[in-house]
């Protein structure tokens, strides 16, 4: 029995939007450390029996699976972890590196980061090994704000992995942190022309507020940061600003507390005006839209406002993703043609339709240009998202990547001739059980056909899609 399934994930974050004939899916893998995605919140539910039953239960499970941190102790360096090891007497003093230049070097060899169980790069450890000490976390966390550009789609992914990699911060750590950055509403709207420090201050904010837990990050969560990531939701601020300023809200929301101190500021009254922007052409104001709206069936909810599940039409949908058979992480849209990941780990979707015979076909459009493997999987495959498995990870499943140009199967990677994908992209993935191939294509452009998955999939196929930040597919 040949069964295709359609499945979906995203790390950096990953739009797509595509064309799903009759399918099932999965997502495939990002990098093996930098793999996943930027957030966890919980999905829509789609299934129309007892759906937000289900929402309340991924929230109850979001804000209840992370240990809280033990309070705060009458000790002049009371850390949320344990104290970092100082130099040894016998060990000698490390030379001061350039963070600047470690940092870019991680940008510019992140691609390069393909295998599991693949050795992390030079500037990577040395980065680790500075941030054992605050004064060295302080300098690290400050350099990724200064100098990641806007324009590369892998830089929110970069920070993501750096600060997931570093040892958590000390309480004395994250105090200093605040008083330097002096966040407020008025510094939101300094340096409005130049979006980059404010992007990356955010995704930071949002990185730490999902790696601490409980007391520590409702004391992150202070007025100054609280009103500055609000006013970055103002239409005065950049669309990328907006996204991961609403993404570091959720995060912080998964702390219950905060989660209260968030919803009392009446930030539903801008989502309301955001959510808007769900079906805008410009890809970026898209993810805002996305994001607002999930927020607001999920989150941030808004007294008389319908949920959109509710309203949606379905009627000429005859496949979706499947909220039944997803991971946990994944944001799916109230349609089921749409979905996203911020979380750090590897998301992973199938979709509702299976298939045991001929040919078949769908499309995506990419809607963001990260890391992302898309492509099919038969039944058996294996989607493990915090150890980084998905798609083309396992003999059962192949993959395409467009962000590294490679092609994934069993855990191994080879490159691709297609450039890299980039947003607006449309990416054709062909299943030709009679041939027994698999093609993939770029913009109607073919690659050579892929035929090694037949080999150990005999019974079930299965059509894949890994880490997707967001991700759309017309009926």
């Amino acid at each position: 029995m040949i069964v295709v399934a359609l499945v979906v994930f995203y790390a950096s974050r990953s739009l797509f939007q595509g064309l799903l004939l009759t399918l099932e899916h999965h997502i495939p893998c990002l990098l093996g450390a930098l793999r996943a995605g930027n957030m966890g919140n919980s999905c829509v539910c789609r299934d129309d029996s007892g759906a937000e039953d289900n929402v309340e239960s991924r929230r109850w499970q979001t804000e209840n699976s992370r240990v809280p941190v033990p309070e705060a102790r009458s000790h002049p360096r009371d850390p949320v972890r344990p104290p970092r090891r100082g130099r040894g007497p016998h060990e000698p003093r490390r030379k001061k590196q350039n963070v600047d230049g470690l940092v870019l070097d991680t940008l510019a060899v992140i691609r390069t980061l393909v295998d599991n169980d693949q050795e992390p790069p030079y500037s990577m450890i040395t980065l680790h090994e500075m941030a054992e000490t605050d004064e060295g976390w302080l300098e690290v966390v400050q350099s990724l704000i200064r100098v990641i550009p806007l324009e590369d789609p892998l830089g929110p992914a970069v920070i993501t992995l750096l600060l997931d990699e570093c040892p958590l911060p000390t309480k004395d750590a994250l105090q200093r942190l605040t008083e330097i950055l002096n966040l407020s509403g008025a510094a939101a709207c300094q340096d409005a022309c130049h979006p980059a420090r404010h992007r990356n201050t955010t995704a930071v904010l949002g990185c730490l507020a999902e790696k601490l837990a409980g007391p520590a990050s409702i004391g992150l969560l202070s007025p100054g940061i609280l009103e500055y990531l609000l006013q970055s939701l103002n239409f005065q601020s950049h669309p990328t600003v907006m996204l991961f300023a609403l993404i570091a809200l959720e995060k912080f929301a998964q702390t219950s507390e905060n989660k209260m101190t968030v919803s009392q500021s009446c930030i539903s009254d801008q989502l309301i005006l955001l959510e808007k922007w769900a079906d805008n052409p410009d890809y970026l104001k898209r993810q805002v839209g996305f994001c607002a709206q999930w927020s607001l069936d999920n989150l941030f909810l808004k007294e008389g406002r319908q949920f959109t599940y509710e309203k949606v039409d379905l009627t000429s949908i005859r496949a979706m993703l499947n909220s039944n058979d997803v991971s946990e992480y994944l944001k799916i849209s109230p349609h089921g043609l749409e979905a996203r990941c911020d979380a750090s780990s590897f998301e992973s979707v199938r979709c509702t339709f299976c298939v045991d015979s001929g040919v078949w076909y769908y499309e995506v459009t990419v809607i963001t240009s990260g890391v992302m493997q898309i492509g099919w999987a038969t039944r058996d495959s294996k989607f493990l998202n915090h150890e980084g498995y998905g798609i083309g990870d396992d003999e059962y499943s192949c993959a395409y990547d467009g962000c590294r140009q490679l092609i994934w199967y069993n855990a191994r990677s080879k490159p691709h001739s297609h450039p890299c994908w980039k947003e607006g992209d449309t990416i054709g993935f062909l299943l030709d059980l009679h041939e027994k191939q698999m093609i993939f294509y770029l913009n109607g452009n073919q690659l050579p056909a892929e035929k090694q998955v037949f080999s150990s999939a005999v019974y079930t196929f299965i059509f894949a899609y890994l880490k997707p930040s967001l991700s759309k597919f017309p009926n």
